[in-house]
């Protein structure tokens, strides 16, 4: 039995949505389990930037923004910090989206690999028990792809690849073309609605 595309994306982003509470942080481990529940932090959104960043968009990248909100997307009009998808120079075309206030999944399908940006502008924070593996770095390798992580308007991102072929698509080997998907994005909300 096969799943429709629109099946595949949908699991996809829910899947990818499950990630975004340990996105952007190095490996991670608990030392001592406690009984005490992990707090999170919430970001302030630097609005001015941006909506700054919103207006200074290309006109092919302000008409990729205006089709994807024709579209829609679940989520999106409660979202509490930027929202930034893959712009026009990827050719990577509409992705599907789910929103949740303070983090969002855009998934995109590609020829032998899928790419999803993730934005969360929340942390953890006071978590007992809990200490750092290695060093945090803007690239990592995830096995069946990688990850590339930054941090804009308050917000964390990161955009993430997994590959039909992990260990000979460059895509999923070389920190390269994540960094290029990162200089691509766009800004599709950059104001406090």
């Amino acid at each position: 039995m096969t799943s429709s595309p629109c099946a595949k994306a949908s699991g996809a982003i829910v899947a990818t949505a499950a990630a975004l509470t340990l996105m952007a942080l190095p490996a991670l481990a608990i030392d001592k389990p406690s009984g005490e529940p992990a707090t999170r932090a919430v970001s302030s959104i630097d609005w001015a930037a941006a909506t700054s960043a919103f207006h200074e968009a290309s006109a092919d990248d302000r008409t990729l923004t205006a089709a994807f909100l024709a579209t829609e997307p679940d989520g999106f009009d409660d979202m509490a910090m930027a929202v930034m998808i893959l712009g026009t120079n990827t050719a990577a075309g509409l992705p599907a989206f789910r929103g949740q206030r303070d983090a969002y999944t855009a998934y995109y399908q590609l020829e032998g690999a899928q790419v999803s940006v993730m934005g969360s502008r929340t942390h953890l924070v006071d978590v007992p028990g809990l200490t750092f593996k290695h060093e945090a770095r803007s690239y990592e390798s995830i096995g069946d792809g990688a990850d590339h992580m930054l941090s804009r308007f308050g917000g964390s991102y990161t955009l993430r690849i997994t590959c039909d072929a992990p260990t000979e698509d460059t895509r999923c080997i070389k920190p390269d073309y994540l960094a290029e998907l990162a200089h691509s994005l766009t800004v599709v909300k950059g104001a406090d609605q």
